[in-house]
């Protein structure tokens, strides 16, 4: 495995590491963030205790949160199912999907690129809800053909008795397939980021060929959108419905600053485009030897510098790297006598990378790591990069 080879697999793991990896279907790795697990909790005790007593009043426990833990289930496949979809037209055109996160506000495809033409836009932002709305038409058909023939017209005449006849797995599909339906819908909204203002965003953007002015009215249309939910919400909590009038205040909250940081990534990525991790170094730093004692390095160089990470370094090569947190925890009395090649990591993958790496990636890996990266070529360290690095050169270079 050669240096990028690494490289790319510790940024994999390191990106893993924020979920629960769950697998890998078309080579994606799909992850479940741990905020998923309140949305399924609240999904399944509002199925267990309000939906189906209320369908099945003639339920067992057993039975009815059974079928409601199904339900849930089978809602974040479908959620699943709505991000491959992107995923999957996103490679048509050329572009990567390195994961897919399913996390409380549904779910997200994490593409390497943005589309780089407004028919690509356009296709890869339908193709989510179009499967959705497909799965809310397949699950509410089984479902009404389980249901019989006689089904509707008693639904009409008698709802409750209606809603009773059902079997658990016609109950199951009929909630599941209209809740896909509103799925579907919902996303066709045209405020960024939702997948219907990445649609809005394809047509302003085809009209005017301008990305950025076409990013800019999505993501307004997004912001107001979410401003509305909010608006809603609170006249919900206000009327007595707290817990519904919460939810759309949260709903809308995070779709404002989504739509608003859409946009602001946008230009960031504009202004990193073509920008390594060489452009953005700092090659001031301060090297140690292996055979430095800890009490030395402690003394001269820990507490008389701003500097993070300090690489350890034998015959001019890379060895192994020294933070605050590996000598904390050695002893006062001890720090004489132990050398740095006792206490450095040795775990260079995780703190150094490739001079061309793409700043891109590099605000990823910083993110990932929390400490500063070693720039390394052939051993030899070239420089280092931290965050505040990195928004210093963002600071010179926006106009």
């Amino acid at each position: 495995m050669n240096s990028e080879q690494r490289e790319q697999s510790t940024q994999r793991n390191a990106l893993g590491s924020r979920g629960w990896r769950i697998g890998s279907p078309f080579g994606i790795d799909i992850c479940l963030d741990p905020s998923l697990l309140i949305i399924f909790v609240l999904i399944v005790y509002m199925l267990g205790t309000m939906v189906f007593p209320g369908w099945h009043p003639n339920w067992d426990n057993s039975t009815r949160w059974l079928v409601a833990i199904s339900a849930a289930v089978l809602f974040f496949a479908s959620l699943l199912a709505h991000e491959l979809a992107h995923a999957l037209m996103s490679r048509r055109f050329g572009i990567g999907v390195r994961r897919i996160t399913l996390f409380l506000f549904g779910g997200v495809a994490e593409m390497e690129d943005e589309p780089h033409e407004p028919r690509a836009e356009f296709l890869i932002a339908i193709v989510g809800p179009a499967m959705s709305l497909f799965l809310g038409l397949v699950f509410s058909s089984i479902g009404l053909y389980m249901a019989g023939p006689g089904f509707a017209d008693l639904l009409a005449e008698d709802s409750d008795a209606a809603l009773a006849s059902l079997s658990p797995l016609a109950s199951l599909l009929l909630w599941l397939g209209p809740v896909n339906t509103i799925l579907g819908i919902f996303n066709l909204v045209p405020g960024f980021p939702l997948d219907g203002g990445r649609v809005l965003r394809a047509a302003i953007w085809w009209f005017t060929g301008d990305l950025h002015r076409a990013t800019r009215l999505a993501s307004d249309a997004g912001r107001l959108f979410g401003w509305l939910m909010i608006f809603l919400g609170v006249m919900q909590v206000i009327s007595g419905m707290l817990f519904q009038g919460l939810w759309l205040v949260m709903i809308g909250w995070f779709l404002s600053n989504a739509a608003s940081t859409s946009y602001r990534m946008l230009i960031l990525r504009d202004l990193l485009e073509g920008v390594t991790a060489r452009d953005m170094m700092r090659t001031h730093f301060e090297r140690v030897p292996a055979q430095m004692r800890v009490a030395d390095f402690v003394e001269n160089h820990l507490m008389q510098s701003s500097q993070l990470l300090w690489p350890v370094l034998e015959d001019e090569q890379l060895i192994g790297l020294v933070t605050l947190e590996e000598v904390r925890h050695i002893p006062a009395g001890d720090r004489e006598v132990t050398t740095l090649g006792a206490v450095m990591r040795k775990d260079l993958a995780a703190l150094t990378l490739a001079p061309g790496t793409e700043a891109r990636l590099v605000l990823e890996r910083l993110g990932v790591s929390g400490l500063p990266l070693a720039v390394v070529e052939g051993g030899r360290v070239l420089g280092l990069l931290s965050a505040a690095d990195t928004a210093k050169w963002m600071a010179l270079h926006q106009q």
